[in-house]
């Protein structure tokens, strides 16, 4: 009796299993896309299926490891496939784009695990797939399988990934910079020029604010006054703070951490705080 109940159990984890992939897959894809425009989005998409249609139009006799387009059994594969690569393709991508000097090694190695974990799971799909088309498969068929997936990928995703990651990491810095004009603050007799992102918060101080970057700035103007000049990332958490909210750390319900100070939360600034850091 304790024995059918627990494969009952197991039974009924086994949905939940395969929903929670499905999700973990639609979450990949998701992430994966999000460096694109939506202009970018619908290129990519037709160029993935004109892909897929071109290798399995039959008269063509493509050919890609031991699946042909002749014989129909390259269909299966070129559409899981396609699925693969286009996560390898995006995944790595996404890890070039984010990279900088202090941690382009931690970048290289996470986008070669990346390209050896679809690599390997493409492999294993594949002999399976082989094995049951064909009813039966060798060893050697198993390594040609292996060694092309890795060869394929690398020329054909890898190769291309980390380059378009680069493209648009270059683009998105060029358009940052084009786009983040310098605050000037006067700091006594003297005309400093900052530049915003190097703000981690604006803090109030009697009839003065204090800029906090890497040398703090004291001037003599409203809190409300420095707003009007930040770019829309630097919100109010509080009547006496205005902080960067890209250099966010980690936040509670009654404070925050931004660039290793501890900032409170106003109550009314609460809601809409919030909601910035819930996006």
């Amino acid at each position: 009796m304790h024995g059918s109940c627990c494969r009952k159990q197991a039974c009924d984890k086994q949905p939940d299993f395969v929903y929670d992939q499905l999700l973990l897959l639609e979450m990949k894809l998701t992430n994966s896309f999000s460096i694109l425009s939506p202009k970018e989005k619908k290129v990519h998409a037709i160029v993935w299926f004109v892909g897929l249609v071109m290798i399995n139009i039959p008269d063509w006799r493509v050919t890609m490891g031991p699946f042909h387009s002749d014989d129909f059994s390259l269909l299966i594969p070129s559409i899981y496939g396609l699925i693969l690569n286009a996560l390898l393709f995006y995944e790595c991508s996404t890890e070039f784009q984010q990279a900088d000097l202090m941690n382009i090694w931690d970048r290289v190695k996470n986008t070669f695990i990346i390209f050896f974990k679809f690599s390997l799971i493409e492999a294993v799909l594949d002999s399976g797939y082989f094995a049951l088309h064909y009813w039966t498969i060798s060893k050697e068929v198993i390594v040609e399988i292996v060694w092309g997936q890795i060869l394929m990928n690398f020329i054909f995703f890898f190769i291309p990934a980390v380059m378009f990651g680069f493209i648009k990491a270059w683009q998105k810095n060029e358009s940052t910079e084009k786009s983040e004009s310098k605050i000037v603050i006067k700091d006594g007799t003297q005309s400093i020029h900052l530049s915003p992102s190097e703000l981690t918060h604006i803090e109030s101080d009697g009839n003065y604010v204090i800029y906090h970057a890497k040398t703090n700035h004291m001037v003599r103007q409203s809190l409300s006054q420095a707003e009007d000049s930040l770019p829309d990332y630097f919100v109010r958490s509080h009547k006496s703070f205005i902080i960067n909210t890209r250099l966010i750390e980690k936040h509670t319900y009654n404070d925050l951490v931004v660039g290793g100070f501890i900032i409170p939360i106003g109550r009314k600034y609460r809601k809409d705080l919030q909601t910035i850091l819930d996006s």
